[in-house]
């Protein structure tokens, strides 16, 4: 009893500690109030989360729940290595609850994609609060998170978790090299914070978040005692090393499957449309101006992030940027704004142009990305601002408020004339934003003068503002109402045939039931999500198919076809079969192979290119013969019966009964990693019709087994493992001195 009284006084210690926190929780879920309360969702169409992740993740998360983690799908294409893809984030920290909760439930994933804004708002908070550099007070640092949090880079890519997943991580990661710097010990989080960077799987953001971080570390060396920077360069690089390390398990595959993409092997041309332009400067204070959102935007350029962080916060950093002044740290602020402008304007800035002589610069792409750097920089300004309007000299405040006065000023008298030039549909958006802008500035004044006497209102009064600012401008942006499926009648035609089989989505039918929607609800489709980081051999294979009724499509195992209403049959024994869409119809395909079967005629090959030429001919036939790079020539016959044991992400078992020597194929991918045996002892796998495996199987009865364990991650988990001892024994031993 007595300890529990010792303990108690420290909860209200906790509570407060807490407090900020659950305030920018309490703030994103007030931002998304349509999406509780009036059925919003994130838009379809705006991003990667609904085509590209959420088939993944619910693959994912199927298994997880059943003590599995799949580093295969068997769902997409002809099999994909989803660990080999770092954007599906299989080792992702910020992706492990939702694979053991589960993508049934809607608020799971929009919550997911919410779960970044929450990190960054945090991270922001506590680097003002604990860094060394700043300390500031917590009024001041809940200005600078929540502008961060609801920027526009964040709510531009509500669609892409992954890139505000590496953006979100920022803050932390500057956390980090202070603690490094600071203390006298390698601790384990830093580590851990930038191995999350690179986790992510979004490689040009986590580069540019890494890039700042850099900038930022050789910042704090440059004015450290010169006599500590070996020892302080030393502790940083075996703590980047580290963490390195700890991603391996993720990249070491990443890095073995990108000479198989489609974007190792098209040909790298000059990424030209998606730069930030100057004129996007008037968005940073009124983003309305050009518009927003996919529907919103109208400027004459490719729709890019603005950099947005309110006007009231905008107002603020120039505060801040000029009472710190004589700060270092302001400095830096400056430093890494300029050099992410520049960055961002691609090659119609003086940098970019350089940078991209190197072949990683180049095919990054997209350096209007870049602009989130200056978004963070105006969030940090922002909360030196607000904790400068406690202590600001009376003389540098009327200098301060005479600026926004006269800017609120110009913002008004001249919307009327900017308006002019504007289509007309969207002017009533720009004048909003533009009014908003100034009333903020306004606001901002009174605020500053008002509160010079009133503490409280000192404290809260810039938060409410700018929250409600950003609330107000930006809740609408990238939302869209939930509306009913018209093609789940056909989901629930095709859940009806629980045999083992594939849907195939016809080119003209995507846009009315894409691939992604039947690999989200279990189906097995032919094809991809339309990720560059596709495996070309396959996506090669699939478009040469000339079409359905050809020999060669039977190999894809595609039962079922999806195409638009009233389209005619694709060939021969292929027929309608459902029809009660409005939008769609199924097709019947009867000549479609089932998924495994066995041949007693092979024909031998030396390349893929000698195969396509066998395969890709009218009078082929799949039922009977294939193809075998390097093989055998099995030229006989028999029968045999095919059991299957075991299918899923990682291994398929197959009991074989052949009556003669025969070729086992299964159609799914050759891949580096799978390995086979038969009873238990290895055996070959051989590339089968082009892409497929294939493996010789003698008479009798026989257990075969194809099991995916890429010798790339092995490697990884080892260096991992390396990892975690180093920093665990680095721990320990600091804690036994």
């Amino acid at each position: 009893m007595a300890q529990r009284l010792k303990q108690f006084p420290r909860r209200p210690a906790l509570v407060r500690a807490a407090a900020p926190y659950l305030l920018l929780v309490a703030i994103v879920l007030i931002f998304f109030w349509p999406v509780w309360l009036a059925g919003y969702t994130f838009p379809i169409g705006g991003g990667d989360l609904w085509g590209q992740l959420l088939p993944v993740w619910s693959y994912v998360a199927r298994f997880v729940r059943r003590g599995i983690l799949p580093l295969w799908s068997t769902q997409m294409m002809a099999g994909d290595p989803i660990i080999a893809e770092p954007q599906y984030g299989l080792l992702n920290p910020l992706n492990w609850w939702l694979f053991i909760v589960g993508t049934g439930s809607r608020w799971a994933i929009l919550a997911r994609g919410m779960l970044p804004l929450v990190l960054a708002g945090a991270g922001v908070y506590t680097y003002l609060r604990h860094s060394s550099l700043w300390r500031l007070r917590t009024s001041s640092a809940l200005v600078g998170a929540t502008a961060y949090m609801l920027s526009d880079p964040f709510i531009t890519h509500l669609g892409h978790p992954q890139m505000n997943d590496a953006m979100a991580w920022l803050p932390w990661a500057l956390l980090a090299i202070d603690t490094l710097v600071d203390q006298a010990r390698l601790r384990l989080w830093p580590s851990v914070v930038f191995a999350c960077v690179i986790l992510t799987g979004h490689y040009q953001a986590a580069l540019f978040t890494a890039a700042a971080t850099g900038l930022y570390t050789a910042w704090r060396l440059a004015f450290a005692p010169v006599e500590r920077w070996p020892q302080l360069a030393g502790r940083i690089g075996l703590a980047v090393t580290c963490a390195v390390a700890l991603s391996l398990p993720s990249v070491l595959p990443g890095l073995e499957r990108y000479p198989y993409t489609e974007r190792a092997i098209l040909q790298l041309e000059p990424w030209r449309g998606y730069q930030w332009p100057l004129a996007m400067a008037i968005d940073l204070v009124a983003p309305g101006f050009h518009g927003r959102g996919i529907d919103g935007f109208w400027a004459p350029w490719a729709r890019v992030e603005g950099g947005y962080i309110g006007a009231a916060a905008l107002f603020l950093s120039l505060l801040g940027l000029l009472a710190g002044a004589k700060h270092r740290r302001t400095w830096f602020l400056a430093l890494l704004g300029t050099t992410s402008v520049l960055f961002a304007l691609g090659y119609d800035g003086p940098l970019y142009p350089l940078l991209a002589r190197f072949d990683l610069v180049a095919r990054m792409g997209k350096t209007a990305r870049a602009v989130f750097l200056l978004a963070f920089v105006l969030a940090i300004a922002a909360a030196a601002g607000t904790e400068a309007l406690h202590t600001l000299r009376r003389k540098l405040h009327l200098k301060w408020s005479a600026f926004l006065v006269v800017a609120a000023l110009v913002i008004l008298i001249r919307t009327p004339a900017w308006v002019a030039t504007m289509p007309t549909s969207r002017r009533p958006n720009a004048v909003e934003s533009l009014v908003t802008a100034g009333g903020a500035a306004l606001a901002i004044v009174v605020l500053s003068w008002i509160g010079v006497r009133r503490s409280l209102l000192a404290r809260a009064g810039p938060l409410l503002l700018l929250a409600g600012e950003l609330i107000l401008s930006g809740t609408w942006v990238e939302l869209e109402p939930t509306g009913e499926n018209p093609t789940q009648p056909v989901i629930d035609y095709l859940s009806a045939d629980t045999n083992w089989y594939r849907v195939d989505v016809d080119s003209k039918a995507r846009g009315l039931l894409s691939p992604p929607v039947l690999i989200a609800n279990g189906f097995e489709v032919p094809q991809g999500s339309g990720n560059p980081m596709e495996l070309f051999s396959y996506t090669q294979f699939y478009w040469a198919v000339p079409y359905k009724g050809a020999p060669v499509y039977q190999l894809l195992g595609s039962k079922y076809i999806v195409v638009p209403k009233d389209a005619p049959p694709g060939g021969e024994g292929i027929w309608p079969v459902f029809t009660e869409s409005p939008l769609v119809d199924v097709h019947l395909n009867t000549n479609a192979l089932p998924r495994v079967w066995l041949v007693y005629d092979t024909l031998p090959v030396s390349t893929i290119e000698e195969a396509n030429d066998i395969i890709f001919g009218a009078d082929f036939s799949p039922a009977l013969a294939a193809t075998v790079e390097n093989g055998p020539d099995l030229n006989g016959s028999g029968s045999g019966t095919l059991e299957v044991l075991a299918y899923g992400a990682n291994r398929a078992e197959i009991l074989v009964r052949t009556s003669g020597e025969a070729l086992l194929v299964l159609s799914d991918i050759l891949y580096p990693g799978w390995t086979a045996t038969i009873d238990g002892r290895p055996a070959d796998l051989l590339k089968t019709d082009g892409i497929f495996r294939g493996v010789i199987v003698p008479a009798g009865e026989h257990r075969v087994a194809m099991k995916y364990a890429p010798a790339s991650m092995r490697l990884g988990l080892g260096l991992a493992g390396m990892a975690i001892l180093i920093l665990g024994y680095a721990g320990w031993q600091h804690r036994g001195r």
